[in-house]
């Protein structure tokens, strides 16, 4: 249980710092990736030594595409984060677990049950009654619906390819090696763009050591910890208390206000969630 609750702190706690520094999505993945990767690979060389020599092929093929849906889903995350409220952010976030159980049929091979099929109907037409009813409220909205269910997607391919490989892996393995990936990934593609991934203001370094701490440090890692033994479906449902928590901070510290003509929709999203999770069979070991 207490690994839920620092999760759910962190990730409660690294949005807000995501919105204040505002800086360069890419910048900022480089260097959480970064740090997560220096810090975890020692542990991992103490868990498994020359663990890369027994990586097979086909692994390290999967452990890319995580890397790189892993430095996607950031930049694309922050994008979002700074073109729609807090609250609203999470909410759409959170239709990444409809997401990985599509991609769980593909991949893993998994079914879904009829409750699941009702639950991914309701919370995705939420989405879209959002970005309908968005429109009116805020210039970048759609734009940053778009952004968000890209990272949610993105982020549940990396779920699904994490689900399927620490079968024979360990999590600080797992962890240092994606991290490496998604650094070098995020700065090949800073060097083809012609972007710097260098921190000009002093100050910034603050809020990047505090979003690798938060972010990548405490929520990636312990939540891929906590997926070794638990249950994805109730670490899923658990997330949802961070949408009431992150729109409250939003209209405290960033004067974020929602019109009520999209709460509807945002309730969708929460329903559709929640029946879908329930609905989840029970994994059997």
């Amino acid at each position: 249980m207490w690994l839920l609750v620092l999760i759910n702190v962190s990730a409660v706690v690294v949005n807000p710092i995501v919105v204040a520094y505002a800086m360069d999505p890419l910048l900022v993945t480089f260097w959480r990736c970064f740090f997560g990767a220096i810090i975890l690979a020692p542990a991992a060389l103490i868990v498994q030594p020359k663990f890369y020599q027994k990586i097979k092929v086909s692994q390290w093929a999967w452990l890319s595409v995580a890397g790189v849906t892993l430095a996607i889903h950031f930049v694309t995350l922050m994008e979002g984060l700074y073109r729609v409220n807090l609250g609203v952010a999470i909410t759409i976030m959170s239709t990444g677990t409809i997401l990985t159980g599509l991609l769980g049929i593909v991949i893993l091979k998994r079914f879904l049950v009829i409750g699941q099929w009702v639950g991914m109907v309701i919370g995705l037409g939420g989405v879209v009654l959002y970005a309908y009813l968005g429109d009116s409220l805020q210039t970048d909205s759609t734009a940053g619906v778009v952004l968000l269910l890209f990272s949610a997607l993105s982020f549940a391919i990396y779920v699904v390819t994490g689900q399927k490989l620490r079968r024979d892996m360990s999590n600080f393995v797992y962890v240092a090696v994606v991290f490496s990936v998604a650094t070098v990934v995020s700065f090949g593609f800073a060097m083809v763009t012609n972007r710097s991934v260098w921190v000009e203001q002093s100050s910034d370094w603050v809020g990047i050591a505090l979003i690798a701490f938060f972010g990548q440090i405490m929520v990636h890692t312990l939540s891929n910890l906590y997926l070794k033994n638990g249950e994805a479906a109730f670490l899923q449902l658990t997330a949802l208390v961070q949408i009431p928590l992150l729109a409250i901070i939003g209209w405290v510290a960033f004067d974020q206000r929602t019109g009520i003509e999209i709460i509807p929709s945002l309730l969708l999203v929460v329903l559709g969630i929640v029946i879908y999770v329930v609905s989840q069979p029970k994994r059997i070991t």
